[in-house]
């Protein structure tokens, strides 16, 4: 079963929340051949979106399925309130994502010299203990490219898997999912999130997964999930996680 349950239909709001505009993405899913579609758009986007186009298209599509999820971005200042404004569009998942340290959105090309200013392996250790702390808060179904950090390519020098393992650890405390991301081979960094290492020690913890290609555009829709099926596979996964109403089902991964 293939799905990806990453894709901003929005894009950053390049295009609008409508019937025509959303069906550019169920029309290359079927060309991917995925089973199911999950939007699920930048929760800073939330006002921007029209429920009733989601409802629509989530009644009527069957091939493929589509699912309605939320990527939050995570800050520590983030009131728990915003779980009840949530609850209301009746999502089928949430992903928590780090996408800032402190005020520094790290992941955004134009902010790229801040890596300069630290120490890899502190960086690091900053970054996976807000990613551990997203994970406490127990708001959120799947964790985002878990290893996000990483995308300019700026390495520790330290082994990653030390230094993301109190993070796996609070993952797999609070029952999360770990998505396999495959918008990290397009980045400079040009590496699956998360890493084989982290992946595999995944699932040497127990860690279920699901897959999304982080499609800000229908030619990204479900862009090498087949590969990323097959590296989770040699790992050992023989299952992944599909969502409803925030339940959750394990299905087979089939050989490619």
């Amino acid at each position: 079963m293939l799905i990806d349950y990453h894709v901003h239909g929005l894009g950053h709001l390049d295009f609008a929340c409508s019937r025509q505009s959303l069906e550019r993405y169920l029309h290359a899913a079927r060309e991917a051949g995925l089973e199911e579609l999950g939007f699920s758009e930048h929760d800073e986007y939330l006002s921007a979106m029209d429920p009733e186009v989601y409802r629509e298209i989530r009644r009527e599509s069957r091939c493929p399925r589509v699912r309605l999820g939320l990527e939050v971005d995570y800050r520590e200042s983030q009131p728990a309130e915003l779980a009840e404004q949530w609850a209301a569009w009746e999502f089928d998942y949430l992903i928590g994502s780090v996408h800032y340290l402190g005020q520094w959105p790290f992941d955004h090309p134009d902010y790229r010299e801040g890596y300069r200013k630290w120490q890899p392996d502190e960086l690091y250790r900053q970054y996976f203990q807000q990613v551990a702390r997203m994970a406490a808060t127990r708001l959120f179904d799947v964790v985002g490219h878990f290893d996000l950090i990483k995308v300019f390519g700026y390495r520790s020098r330290q082994p990653v898997a030390e230094l993301a393992y109190s993070a796996l650890e609070a993952i797999r405390a609070a029952d999360m999912v770990l998505e396999v991301n495959t918008s990290g081979w397009y980045k400079p960094v040009a590496e699956l999130y998360p890493a084989v290492e982290l992946l595999r020690l995944a699932w040497e913890l127990g860690i279920p997964i699901t897959f999304g290609s982080d499609a800000h555009q229908p030619g990204h829709v479900g862009r090498d999930l087949g590969r990323a099926r097959s590296l989770a596979r040699e790992i050992g996964y023989t299952q992944a996680v599909r969502f409803e109403k925030r339940k959750r089902k394990l299905v087979e991964l089939e050989e490619s």
